[in-house]
């Protein structure tokens, strides 16, 4: 899906997630391709605040991107 759709998704994966849930999970817009995905991740998990949604652009060389969900506890 491109930015934009992933972006939607994420927030409305949000609006509908309960509290706690949040609380236990992170959601992030990585590319689609799987090396892209886990470059991105890996780097994100060093310093998880430094990105933002946007971040995920500069890992891309297609422009798909897709909604990923993990334990907060593993960063």
């Amino acid at each position: 899906m491109t930015f934009n759709e992933a972006l939607k998704q994420k927030k409305n994966i949000l609006r509908n997630t309960s509290e706690f849930t949040k609380t236990l999970y992170e959601y992030v817009i990585i590319p689609a391709l799987e090396e892209e995905g886990k470059k991105y991740m890996k780097d994100f998990k060093k310093s998880p605040s430094l990105f933002v949604d946007g971040s995920c652009k500069n890992y891309s060389s297609n422009a798909r991107f897709k909604v990923f969900l993990f334990p907060k506890n593993k960063i």
